[in-house]
């Protein structure tokens, strides 16, 4: 029996998927953040060995019995270098930016995969036309992108509570939950926890805590053990990019509740994500034509509060195009190129075989 892996990572975590060359998925680990932009090289060491040896572990299998290994993350070439070292695995393809998230939808969707847009930590969107022609929008990170992502929605909630603050727009429930959920007494506090380059002297180290589950809004519980939390920082070192994309959750839950601002922040969000499927949309002349629309990635499991303005800003460019809602995360299609990559024929079989098994692992189905 040949056995591989799936692995998709991004800027605030990362899973790993096995599987058997019938397509029954028989293992499943996770960790934290890879992305080498912004992340050590330690943490992405970290995040990905306790994702593959997770995944074998459960799986009851060894490094040495894993065929093929299939990847798509931010990952520079000699830090990938140093995990297949130390995991002992072989035979890893890099995935392309969102390929991944188009194979976990295509045996799921009807409609040709056209485009689809990734909302984690991070923002981009991938398209491709029936005749193999393709392009990209985003993806040019927290300082000059990754708009309608977990980290924008987060710095514009943090933006309201300081603009809150000092009268320049009326009284928000963000502030009281946005300073709970970083663990600070006072707005002051944020803008020393956030701020690249500022120095305050403190006797505090200690951040906080967030819940166990970063991006998990209906199925709170449900993600895998071990939670994440803020780590231990020196009192001149701001929050990173994954730690401060934790906030996003809590604009979701205070949107939920009715906070016009929240509500705004998140609108606001679903329009910009629009914007990366138009781009992608009209680079490749698809206006006209019948396709799908994938949304993936965390920041989509807010459901209507994000859905309903990237729906309308897609469908005023590309009124025949269906916005579809994945069976899958992005892992899924990692392991679907990896046992491709060892000649199985991903026929009907196949497909029935991991979605019987993907039963077994719910971390694996859409938020």
């Amino acid at each position: 029996m040949r056995y591989v892996l799936g692995i998709d990572g991004g800027g605030s975590k990362t899973a790993c998927l096995a599987a058997d060359e019938t397509g029954r998925l028989v293992g499943y680990g996770w960790g934290g953040p890879v992305n080498t932009n912004y992340v050590q090289r330690d943490r992405v060491l970290e995040s990905m060995s306790k994702a593959i040896n997770t995944a074998l572990e459960v799986a009851g299998l060894s490094a040495e019995q894993i065929d093929s290994v299939s990847l798509s993350a931010p990952i520079a070439p000699d830090t990938l270098d140093e995990v297949v070292r130390l995991c002992n695995i072989k035979c890893v393809t890099r995935a392309a930016e969102g390929e991944t998230a188009r194979w976990a939808a295509r045996f799921w969707t009807e409609e040709h995969v056209g485009v689809t847009v990734d909302a984690g930590t991070g923002s981009l969107a991938r398209g491709w036309t029936t005749d193999g022609r393709e392009a990209g929008s985003g993806a040019w990170g927290a300082t000059l992108g990754d708009e309608g992502s977990g980290y924008w929605i987060s710095m514009r909630a943090m933006i309201a509570v300081l603009q809150a603050y000092d009268g320049r727009i009326q009284s928000t429930q963000l502030s009281d939950e946005v300073l709970q959920h970083l663990g600070v007494p006072d707005v002051l506090d944020m803008v020393f926890m956030v701020s690249q380059g500022l120095v305050r002297t403190t006797d505090s180290d200690q951040v906080g805590v967030v819940p166990d589950s970063v991006w998990d809004f209906e199925k709170e519980g449900e993600s895998p053990a071990g939670g994440v939390h803020f780590r231990d920082r020196t009192r001149n070192e701001p929050l990173t990019r994954d730690e401060v994309a934790t906030l996003c959750p809590v604009v979701v839950r205070v949107a939920q509740k009715g906070d016009w601002k929240a509500i705004e922040i998140l609108e606001e969000a679903g329009r910009e994500l629009g914007r990366l499927a138009v781009a992608v949309i009209q680079r490749l002349g698809m206006q006209e034509g019948q396709f799908a629309v994938v949304p993936f990635g965390g920041v989509f499991a807010a459901g209507e509060l994000i859905l309903k303005s990237f729906r309308e800003t897609v469908l005023k460019v590309a009124p025949h195009a269906a916005i579809v809602k994945p069976e899958y995360q992005p892992v899924v299609g990692a392991v679907l190129l990896a046992l491709k990559d060892i000649g199985v024929p991903l026929d009907k079989q196949i497909i029935a075989t991991i979605e019987q098994s993907a039963k077994e692992f719910p971390a694996c189905g859409s938020s």
